[in-house]
């Protein structure tokens, strides 16, 4: 019920009198009309044998203008249908009887209550922001617009208006709760009206980002993702993490806010491929707004290689060979990385995965065990390490000599190691030479010092060798003639102006004589003459 005042011109005070006028505002047709209802206080109507006419600019509307009403009429209450929405109309009331001709009784000036606007827009700029534009009435004045902002998911229930003219137009909402969703009322503003009806929508505004994630753990197949929360928080339901190529079993998944405060989160990723480049982004969500993607590329582990073998033709003191296989099952990866296990930095050998694979190390320890760890390699991703150890051989040993003793007929054999090679043991090799079959007789020592009692009278080649796991140095060799065994004299038997001397020589040993060959363990006998005595 709206009041309004028509001025008396009957008065030179303009004596106010007060109409209830009803305004009902719909919507025909995309054409606003209003609905007025006149109401006279019935002392205002006089001569009761006359009757009214009702003039009013502009003249759209139902009865029209200048239509004549009995005064029972007048008091009932004039009913103006189909006017104008947000327009002011300037109303005449005029008083005629069988003296009187349109006499002017009163005049008023109202404003109808103008239409809503339409094409409501909304535009989520961000969490705090959101751009609004409409369209004002089609029919009607307008001079402003009310935004009523009612939060939804606020904890703060508090409803905001906002007057706003044309020129303002888009509207920018600020200071809004990232997450948050809201409900917009907009009225159209006509002078001091205000439209009954209004359009509204609903929105949300843009949801925090999470924090950064990380790769928590990974395998060939697996990725498990952890993150932080946004920061400030704001409002949200849930996470949306999704990965790229879809390998997995779920590429998009779901997670739900864990608690209040919320806590760190993860998600799982299974089935995927070895050693593949995935982008991997996590969103938090709050209705239909999803927050700006914290994003990341990870790979999985790539599969291992295969066989690593090493040829005992390509083992020097300095250098050796690797071989290996490539890794078995769908991966993808694009080198090898071969590495030592040495304590001092180097830098690893890089192996193209089309290449042959075959690397050589060299420049390396003599004598000295290494662990080759050779990885395939996608991204900066390195798969399990295969193993292989390999010993390099030893430097030769130097300054072999071996002495006999004169007593015992024992032989010391002495050496000396290299300075910059490494060896744990020593072969010693005793090789009887010119004879088939001859003496032969191989230690294992870890002293650089043996003694061995030798065959008298024989020539023995000598050869020590270092080793070092196993794997031997080339040798080093000396030649050595033992002495022959002294005869052995059996008993003297004189003979006429002499003795006859037999003896024989050690079975063990080898010996000349003079135009004869070496005999062994034979008897003797030689006759000696012109002895006088013997001492």
């Amino acid at each position: 019920m709206t009041k309004i005042i028509l001025m008396d011109t009957n008065h030179l005070n303009m004596k106010t009198l007060l109409f209830n006028i009803c305004v009902i505002t719909s919507f025909i047709h995309e054409v606003f009309g209003a609905d007025v209802v006149i109401q006279i206080p019935p002392e205002r109507v006089r001569d009761q044998d006359g009757f009214y006419r009702l003039d009013y600019w502009p003249p759209q509307g139902e009865p029209p203008p200048n239509t004549t009403f009995t005064p029972a009429k007048v008091v009932e209450g004039i009913e103006l249908t189909r006017a104008l929405p947000g327009t002011k109309y300037d109303f005449q009331l005029y008083y005629s009887n069988d003296t009187i001709s349109d006499y002017p009784n009163w005049t008023a000036s109202i404003t109808t209550v103008p239409p809503p606007p339409s094409n409501l827009t909304i535009h989520v700029r961000s969490g705090r922001s959101a751009l609004v534009s409409w369209d004002p009435p089609r029919t009607g004045g307008y001079s402003a617009f009310n935004l009523k902002v009612i939060p939804i998911s606020e904890s703060e229930n508090s409803i905001t208006n906002f007057p706003i003219t044309e020129n303002q137009l888009p509207f920018a909402l600020k200071k809004l709760m990232p997450g948050a969703s809201y409900e917009l009322q907009l009225y159209t503003v006509y002078e001091t009206k205000e439209s009954d009806a209004y359009i509204s929508s609903n929105f949300t505004t843009r949801p925090n980002a999470p924090g950064r994630f990380l790769v928590w753990y990974r395998n060939e197949t697996i990725m498990l993702v952890l993150w932080q929360p946004p920061y400030p928080a704001g409002i949200y339901s849930h996470y949306k993490v999704s990965i790229d190529p879809k390998d997995a079993q779920e590429s998009v998944l779901t997670v739900n806010k864990a608690s209040e405060p919320p806590g760190p989160a993860q998600a799982a990723f299974l089935g995927l491929v070895p050693g593949r480049a995935y982008n991997i982004s996590v969103e938090t969500v709050s209705q239909d707004q999803i927050s700006i993607p914290e994003t990341g590329q990870h790979r999985t582990i790539p599969l291992a290689p295969r066989n690593i073998t090493f040829d005992p033709k390509s083992v020097t003191p300095y250098s050796f060979v690797a071989k290996w296989e490539a890794p078995v099952g769908k991966t993808e990866f694009n080198r090898y990385q071969l590495s030592l296990g040495v304590k001092k930095k180097v830098t690893p050998l890089i192996v193209d995965r089309d290449a042959p694979r075959e690397a050589t190390f060299d420049g390396l320890e003599p004598g000295k065990t290494y662990n080759l760890f050779i990885k395939t390699v996608s991204g900066a991703v390195a798969s399990w390490p295969t193993t292989g150890k390999v010993t390099l051989r030893p430097l030769p040993v130097t300054d072999l000599q071996a002495n006999e003793s004169e007593e015992t007929r024992e032989v010391t054999l002495t050496w000396k190691d290299d300075e910059i090679s490494t060896q744990d043991h020593y072969k010693i090799l005793y090789q009887e030479v010119e004879t088939f079959n001859g003496d032969s007789r191989t230690k294992v020592v870890t002293e650089k010092v043996d003694v061995i009692e030798l065959y008298p009278g024989r020539n023995y080649s000598l050869s020590v060798s270092a080793i070092s796991n196993g794997v031997e140095s080339e040798p080093t060799i000396i030649y050595i003639a033992t002495k022959p065994a002294s005869p052995i004299i059996e008993e003297l038997q004189p003979i006429p102006r002499g003795l006859n001397i037999p003896w024989k020589s050690d079975v063990t040993s080898r010996q000349e004589v003079p135009g004869t060959k070496a005999t062994e363990g034979i008897e003797r006998k030689l006759t000696a003459f012109g002895i006088n005595s013997i001492s």
